[in-house]
């Protein structure tokens, strides 16, 4: 399950960090920058990916409003593990953990959601590296729409292309199974929208 920070966290961040504005296709960091601050996104979402020697990239994720990162790294005192890009145009609040710890011990509800977010990253890395190494293309493409939608949230901002490379294939393969899926009535797409209409045939799929 993704955890994200109700919108009325917000203006608790907003106390101690400070609103930034990232541009589509601009980096908020790269792997190896020193660990400052951690992230809460507002508004847009950001690609999370790892980059190879070769130019290869492999996105783990993407991220959109009410989700946080950098928080890893940074409470590991260490530097970032990842890179990070604005996929559209995105508001994001950073702030310092030192800063953030004093109001997490004054709010129960905020700390609970912070420990959750951390536990669900661990599960979320551990469930995507084995549909990367066991899956069929069609299984990856059913199981990633299962699990970035759930009976709350049928839609999803993703083009094929962002499917494409979070599950490491390639878009073409994608958008042929795409088109399989809407033709039998399991999924819509349109202008950069994913909507997800039986969940129960995507879960044959993964039988």
């Amino acid at each position: 399950m993704k955890v994200s920070v109700p919108e009325e966290y917000f203006p608790l961040f907003e106390s101690i960090g400070r609103r930034m504005r990232v541009r589509a296709g601009e980096f908020v960091f790269c792997e190896s920058d020193e660990a400052n601050d951690i992230y809460l996104v507002i508004e847009g979402r950001v690609q999370v990916y790892l980059g190879s020697e070769d130019g290869r990239q492999t996105t783990l994720e993407v991220l959109k409003s009410g989700r946080i990162f950098g928080d890893a790294s940074f409470l590991e005192h260490s530097v970032r593990r990842a890179n990070i890009v604005a996929v559209v145009d995105t508001e994001l609040i950073s702030c310092r953990m030192d800063d953030l710890i004093p109001v997490l011990s004054e709010n129960a509800g905020l700390m609970i959601i912070m420990m959750q977010h951390l536990t669900s990253t661990c599960n979320y890395l551990t469930h995507t590296i084995n549909r990367l190494v066991s899956l069929t293309g069609e299984q990856k493409v059913a199981d990633f729409l299962l699990s970035e939608t759930d009976e709350k949230t049928s839609s999803i901002p993703y083009t094929h292309g962002d499917v494409a490379e979070c599950l490491a294939m390639h878009r073409v393969t994608v958008s042929r199974i795409m088109e399989k899926l809407k033709n039998e009535g399991a999924v819509d797409y349109s202008r950069g929208m994913i909507r997800v209409l039986d969940r129960k045939g995507l879960e044959e799929i993964m039988k």
